[in-house]
């Protein structure tokens, strides 16, 4: 995604594609988003977290799938400014390496990791999802938060993915979902969406089921969590009222004029996948 706070960074590498990722950053950063560059989790319409608290929430999801112990290696792919590598390396006391293809991210998580007492257990770099910089097996754990939907060629990472992952360690993804085929005014919705996200298209259930096997990765769990995390659409808005990009950035319409990020949210036909897959 470009200047929304919602996404990570997997594009593969080109100077627009960096550029673009460098501009969310700038603004993110900006934002009351605390670092934190993904979708907010609540457990109820109840629950009051806050958009910060929510996102951390999401995180945690994530590393209980991954079930991580002290000395396992861990891959984040798309690993933003840092902060869900740095929780999940905390929560977990396993090594975490991440990946981006923004300088900006890294250079903030970078920073980040250093002012912590985690530095020598975290290290983030930049790299093409499509081509790992990373030998055969060495993982013992994979997560990807919000990047599939920024891969035009989904089998080839979560190939890679699969590649570099040790036998029988997990994979999780968490992603937006486009639930079923849109038309009319709804398609022009998420037309535009895709394009203010710097998104191919949105996955839909089959293809990701397709590329996970292609992969030679085993489907573990497929949960669709669109209504617990819906309310983060509207709040990742009002945080943006405060952070107005110039006027003549692309983006702008989308995400403060028209208010297009809430209507996208509130869409019934998109979802929110959080699947666990695991190497043979």
């Amino acid at each position: 995604m470009t200047n929304d706070p919602s996404v990570h960074h997997t594009i593969p590498s080109s100077p627009d594609a960096d550029r673009l990722s460098d501009e969310q950053t700038e603004v993110t950063d900006r934002a009351a988003v605390d670092g934190n560059i993904h979708v907010g989790y609540w457990d109820s319409a109840a629950d009051n977290r806050s958009l910060n608290q929510a996102t951390d929430r999401l995180t945690d999801l994530v590393a209980g799938r991954l079930a991580a112990t002290p000395g396992r290696h861990l891959l984040d792919v798309g690993c933003g400014t840092g902060r869900p590598a740095l929780r999940i390396a905390r929560s977990t006391g396993a090594r975490v390496s991440g990946i981006s293809v923004s300088d900006q991210d890294i250079d903030l998580a970078r920073t980040r990791a250093d002012a912590t007492a985690l530095a020598d257990r975290v290290d983030f770099r930049h790299a093409d999802a499509c081509a790992l910089p990373f030998e055969a097996a060495s993982f013992d754990g994979a997560w990807a938060i919000e990047s599939m939907m920024h891969i035009p060629d989904r089998t080839t990472a979560l190939t890679e993915i699969a590649r570099t992952l040790r036998p029988g360690s997990p994979l999780v993804i968490t992603d937006v979902l486009l639930r079923s085929p849109v038309t009319g005014d709804t398609a022009d919705l998420v037309r535009q969406t895709c394009r203010a996200f710097q998104s191919p298209s949105l996955p839909e259930p089959a293809e990701l089921r397709a590329a996970l096997d292609r992969a030679g990765l085993e489907l573990v769990e497929f949960n669709d969590i669109g209504e617990h995390v819906r309310r983060t659409y509207q709040a990742f808005a009002d945080a943006f009222d405060e952070v107005e990009p110039s006027a003549d950035d692309p983006h702008y319409e989308f995400f403060n004029s028209t208010r297009s990020l809430p209507r996208f949210g509130a869409l019934p036909q998109v979802g929110y996948v959080l699947l666990v897959a695991r190497r043979p």
